[in-house]
């Protein structure tokens, strides 16, 4: 089994400002930290064997917060922290906004607006084209899959992104090749609350002849998940 833990970063202050981050640093507010460490004490008895994060501040500190509560050392590797299983990858980063980065969130609220389409669909004039950044999240999601077909025992993935990546990642499981159990696809487009979870079950595909044509199974646990979170955490600052 591959199993993959998906998670948006924890609370940052332009989060709380409304202020485009796109892919600056951002900085984890109090509230943030909360987060992410409350997401680690309900993880903390998971195993994981890959680790991975946008290497974006705000991501990176996120997953260093979550790892702290972490019960487990590397597999296999006693003494060793479980740290030293962390990727900083860029094809996790948000969606780029161009001349749009640091700007009050009214600037992306008049896009949509005029276009009728939610955040990170519409077009941004100077951005990352959306079919460009779709595509980078489809890029990593069949990079798992290939993971997945060599993985010779079990996988626990931890991912730690941004909302917008997140959602377009669904978007691109509504259109994937792939057989997708469990699906909910009026999820598809809910922005992820922070440190939000979605887990995914990305089974093997058999590539021999005799099973030519059929499709990968990929089976969802949840989407968006904020259990771990308490009431006053859940709400938005």
């Amino acid at each position: 089994m591959f199993v993959v833990t998906f998670v948006r970063h924890g609370e940052t202050e332009c989060n709380v400002a409304n202020i485009i981050q796109s892919h600056t640093p951002g900085q984890l507010t109090e509230r943030g930290v909360s987060m992410a460490e409350r997401l680690g004490i309900h993880l903390a008895d998971e195993k994981f064997t890959r680790i991975y994060s946008s290497d974006l501040k705000r991501c990176h500190d996120t997953t260093l917060n979550i790892l702290k509560q972490s019960s487990h050392h590397v597999p296999e590797k006693e003494g060793y922290s479980v740290e030293e299983l962390l990727v900083l990858d860029e094809m996790l980063r948000e969606r780029s906004c161009g001349p749009l980065e640091l700007q009050p969130g009214e600037e992306l609220a008049k896009i949509m607006r005029e276009t009728g389409l939610k955040f990170p669909y519409m077009p941004i004039p100077g951005g990352e084209p959306y079919p460009d950044f779709k595509q980078r999240t489809a890029k990593f999601f069949n990079m798992l899959c290939k993971l997945a077909d060599v993985a010779e025992n079990e996988e626990n993935v931890l991912v730690v992104t941004h909302g917008g990546w997140l959602m377009g990642l669904l978007d691109h499981l509504v259109d994937c090749p792939h057989d997708i159990e469990d699906f909910d696809e009026s999820l598809v487009h809910l922005r992820p609350h922070n440190t939000a979870t979605t887990k995914l079950v990305i089974h093997k595909h058999d590539y021999s002849k005799s099973n030519e044509g059929s499709k990968r199974k990929v089976t969802v646990k949840h989407v968006h998940d904020i259990s771990h979170l308490p009431d006053h955490l859940q709400k938005e600052a």
